[in-house]
C-alpha cells in the first residue's frame, strides 16, 4: 500500500472509474506550443484519442471483455491528444505555458507532467501538486476489486527531513505484512539493508517501500513499542483491501456511541459502508465517530452516499451535496449538482437498494493531513445541510478539487477539472480543514481500540465538549519535502452512478 501524499510519499490510490458525465474529449480545440516544429493549431483531442506508439491488443477484462480502443498510431499522436485534452478540460488551462516543445520530452507522461500551471500559492506551494498519471491496469484493478499493490502496510511518516521517521499506521487482514507479525506502531529502521533515517539512497528505499511488480523480495528491519527488532522479508502481491473496518460501538455516559475505520472510498466499500450503517443502526447508536484519518478520498458518489446515510433524508431532501464548477470552455452539465443519493449505485456484487440512515445531527470525525479530496467533501457536504461536524485530529490536507480520469493508451491521466461547492455554496478550502481538538497520534494502540488517543479524545469531547489538554496538532512534522518518493495522490474522482 502507498504512502499518501501529504506525507510527501505515494500513498495508495483511492478513487472509482468515470462513467462519462459529458463528452469532454470534444470540448474545444488547443493551440500548437509556439516552440514546436509546427505551429499549426491542433485539432479537438478526439482526433488524436486512441492513436497510440504502441497499441494494446485483445480484450479489456475491467469493460465487459471488449476490444481496447487503440489504434496504431504515434508518440507525436498521443502528445498532441494530451495538450488538446488539457486545453479543453483543465480547470486552470489558461495558467500552463504555451512555450512548451513536446519534441523535448521522451515520452508521453514526461510532457503530461509538464502541463500543468506553474503558480504558487501565497505561502509558496505548488497551486496545483495534484497532477498525475499510472498505468490504465492499476487504476482497474485499484478502483474496481480493490486491489493495491504492496505488502498490505499502510506508512504514515512522523518526519520526511533528516532523521526520517517512518511508522506503520495499520495493515491489511490477511495481507502479507499482517501474517508477517507487522502491527501498527512499529518503526521502519532499514529497507534493503539501508537505514531510513538518513539514507541517501532513496532509489533503494523507494524500491522496497513502494514495489512497482508483484513478486518483488524485499528486506525489513522494524523495531517494536518495546524497541524489540524484527527481521522481515517481504514479497509484494496484489492485496485485496478492505476499505471499511472496525465497526463497533461504545456506551459513554451521553448514550451508545458508533465507530467505523473507512479507508478507501472505492467500489467494493459502497456495500461495506451499507452493512456497517446497518450494523450500527440496529445496535441503537445516537453518535458516530468516523474514522478518516487514513482515507486519502476516491469516489465521490460514495462519499455522497455516506453523507446521505449519517444525515438521513430530513436534512437533506432537496438539498445539494456537491455542485461542481468547470472552467468556461465545458459545456453547462445539467448533472453538475449532486443531490443526496438516497440508494446505492448498481455493482457487481448487489442490486440498488435504498440507503439505511442514522439521521444524525451531529458527528465526530477523526482527520488529518492523511483526510483528503473526497473525505473532505463528507465534512463540507455534511455541514453545507446543518450536520455539526466535531474533527479530531489535525488539519485536513486541503482539496476541493477533482479528476475525471481519462485512460489513453494504457495511462490514465489526472488533471484537475472542477472545484466542489456544498449547498451553501463554500468551496473555498484549499488550506484544509482545521480540527476541533489538536490530537497528535501516538500509535500505541490499535485502531478501534476505546482507548486509542484519537478515539478516546473524541469519545471525552462528546462526553464534555473539552480537548485533552496534552494534544498536540496532528501531523506538524509532516513537511512539503521530498526526500523519498514524491506524488500527489489525493483523489476525488467523478462516476456516473446507475440510480
Amino acid at each position: 500500500m502507498r504512502f499518501k501524499p501529504t506525507t510527501a510519499l505515494k500513498h495508495h490510490l483511492k478513487y472509482s472509474y468515470l462513467g462519462l458525465i459529458c463528452a469532454l474529449s470534444a470540448c474545444g480545440g488547443s493551440q500548437e506550443d509556439t516552440n514546436s516544429p509546427s505551429n499549426n493549431p491542433l485539432l479537438a483531442s478526439s482526433t488524436y484519442k486512441d492513436l497510440c506508439a504502441n497499441p494494446r491488443t485483445g480484450a479489456d477484462p475491467y469493460n465487459s471483455n471488449l476490444p481496447y480502443p487503440d489504434r496504431a498510431g504515434s508518440l507525436k499522436n498521443e502528445k498532441n491528444w494530451l495538450r488538446s485534452w488539457i486545453d479543453e478540460t483543465y480547470l486552470w488551462y489558461r495558467e500552463v505555458p504555451q512555450n512548451l516543445n513536446p519534441d523535448h520530452f521522451n515520452t508521453a507522461v514526461d510532457y503530461f507532467n509538464a502541463l500543468k500551471t506553474p503558480a504558487l500559492t501565497a505561502s509558496g506551494k505548488e497551486k496545483d501538486h495534484y497532477h498525475f498519471s499510472q498505468s490504465t491496469a492499476e487504476f482497474n484493478k485499484q478502483s474496481q476489486s480493490g486491489l493495491e499493490l504492496g505488502y498490505g502496510m499502510e506508512y504514515a511518516f512522523v518526519s520526511t527531513q533528516f532523521p526520517r521517521k517512518l511508522i506503520v499506521a495499520y495493515t491489511e487482514p490477511g495481507s502479507p505484512a499482517e501474517k508477517a507479525g507487522i502491527r501498527r506502531g512499529m518503526e521502519i529502521e532499514r529497507v534493503d539493508g539501508y537505514d531510513l533515517s538518513y539514507s541517501n539512497k532513496t532509489d533503494a528505499l523507494n524500491s522496497g517501500l513502494f514495489p512497482t511488480v508483484a513478486n518483488q523480495s524485499h528486506s525489513f528491519v522494524l523495531k517494536d513499542l518495546n524497541g524489540q527488532k524484527l527481521y522481515k522479508t517481504l514479497i509484494s502481491a496484489d492485496i485485496q483491501t478492505t476499505p471499511v473496518q472496525n465497526v463497533k460501538s461504545f456506551n459513554i455516559s451521553t448514550g451508545k456511541v458508533g465507530y467505523l475505520t473507512f479507508n478507501s472510498h472505492n467500489a467494493i466499500s459502497e456495500k461495506q459502508l451499507i452493512d456497517a450503517v446497518d450494523k450500527l443502526k440496529n445496535e441503537g447508536v445516537s453518535d458516530l465517530i468516523l474514522d478518516l484519518r487514513y482515507n486519502g478520498g476516491g469516489a465521490l458518489y460514495i462519499a455522497d452516499e455516506l453523507s446521505y446515510m449519517i444525515a438521513g433524508p430530513a436534512q437533506t431532501q432537496g438539498k445539494t451535496f456537491f455542485k461542481l464548477k468547470y472552467n468556461d470552455k465545458t459545456p453547462v452539465d445539467p448533472n453538475n449538482t449532486w443531490p443526496f443519493y438516497q440508494t446505492s449505485s448498481i455493482s457487481s456484487a448487489f442490486l440498488p437498494q435504498v440507503l439505511p440512515t442514522l439521521n444524525l445531527k451531529e458527528i465526530t470525525i477523526l482527520a488529518g493531513s492523511g483526510t483528503c479530496s473526497a473525505s473532505e467533501a463528507i465534512i463540507n457536504g455534511l455541514r453545507g445541510v446543518d450536520v455539526k461536524v466535531n474533527l479530531i485530529g489535525g488539519q485536513t490536507c486541503g482539496k476541493p478539487y477533482g479528476f475525471i480520469p481519462q485512460d489513453n493508451c494504457g495511462t490514465t491521466y489526472y488533471a484537475v477539472q472542477f472545484q466542489g461547492e456544498n449547498h451553501k455554496g463554500f468551496g473555498d478550502y484549499a488550506d484544509g480543514f482545521a480540527p476541533s481538538c489538536n490530537v497528535s497520534e501516538d500509535f500505541k494502540l490499535p485502531l478501534g481500540d476505546q482507548n486509542e488517543r484519537l478515539i478516546a479524545a473524541a469519545l471525552n469531547y462528546r462526553a464534555t465538549g473539552q480537548c485533552p489538554a496534552n494534544g498536540q496538532a496532528m501531523g506538524q512534522t509532516l513537511g512539503e519535502s521530498k526526500p523519498l518518493r514524491p506524488a500527489s495522490r489525493e483523489i476525488m474522482t467523478l462516476e456516473k452512478a446507475k440510480r
